[in-house]
């Protein structure tokens, strides 16, 4: 299957995406940044693929430039730097982008993937990627049995953990077909005024400053709080209304600016 001249790939997960992109280029060494979920590592140490660190600043910008043909990975972190990823794929010719936070975004770069799970929980598992290669590697089925009346955050834990452990597989077909029932239009009308919403209550006061004509398909509503205190508070706020409020990702050295995104950003769910 294609899209715009991308050769699209169903996988498993989308880390598992990473480790067949780092396959088909025969990657060796890539730049990532230091703020990232620690599953991307992972996935490129089991590959063997050498990896160089950039920091990014308070936009989620990378604060330096890179080699020509070196191999770059980018997340649109949130869904909100859909205009980031533009300027760096007018940029270099070996830009992947990760689009676990933007499922619905364009494919940009060489190669780009997405994550079904993290867009729709309820469905536990699957992944696109795109990628400019006409190469095939062939892998077996993901056949697990998903019992879909069981989910709950616990059933959700339990899952991701499961998936940590599971090697590079094709889309499980029962996973597929209940995402091709899905209503996408309705799905991204409906993130789109969530986040309007929110940006109406938060927006003045969000240290994060959001330009809401870049935003396309948010994953959630990143609210950079002015100290933890405050983030805090508004994590127990959630918690009470039964909102589950994760922190991304790892804590990170006081010395690096990104370090105020794992204190004090609450990525408010849509």
């Amino acid at each position: 299957m294609k899209n715009s001249g991308y050769n699209i790939v169903k996988l498993n997960t989308g880390r598992n995406c990473l480790r067949y992109i780092v396959k088909v280029f025969e990657i060796k060494e890539i730049y990532i940044p230091y703020y990232i979920c620690p599953a991307i590592r992972t996935s490129l140490n089991k590959e063997n693929c050498k990896i160089n660190y950039y920091h990014i600043d308070k936009t989620f910008k990378p604060k330096e430039s890179f080699p020509d043909n070196s191999y770059i990975l980018y997340p649109d972190y949130f869904g909100v730097c859909s205009h980031i990823v533009n300027e760096m794929a007018g940029k270099y010719k070996n830009l992947i982008i990760d689009n676990a936070h933007s499922f619905f975004f364009e494919p940009k770069g060489i190669a780009c993937f997405n994550s079904v799970r993290k867009f729709f929980p309820y469905l536990m598992s699957g992944a696109f990627l795109y990628l400019k290669s006409d190469k095939i590697i062939p892998f077996a089925f993901d056949e697990y049995n998903y019992n879909f009346d069981e989910y709950s955050f616990e059933k959700f834990i339990e899952n991701e953990n499961r998936l940590d452990l599971e090697d590079i597989k094709y889309m499980n077909a029962f996973i597929e077909k209940r995402f091709s029932l899905i209503d996408k239009n309705a799905e991204k009308t409906g993130r789109i005024d969530k986040f309007q919403l929110f940006h109406n209550k938060y927006g003045m006061i969000n240290s994060l400053k959001i330009n809401i004509q870049n935003i396309r398909y948010p994953y959630c509503y990143p609210y950079l709080a002015e100290n933890t205190k405050e983030a805090d508070t508004i994590v127990k706020e959630f918690k009470s209304r039964g909102i589950n409020i994760f922190r991304y990702w790892n804590n990170l050295p006081d010395s690096f600016e990104e370090k105020i995104f794992y204190e004090r950003l609450v990525a408010i769910p849509l």
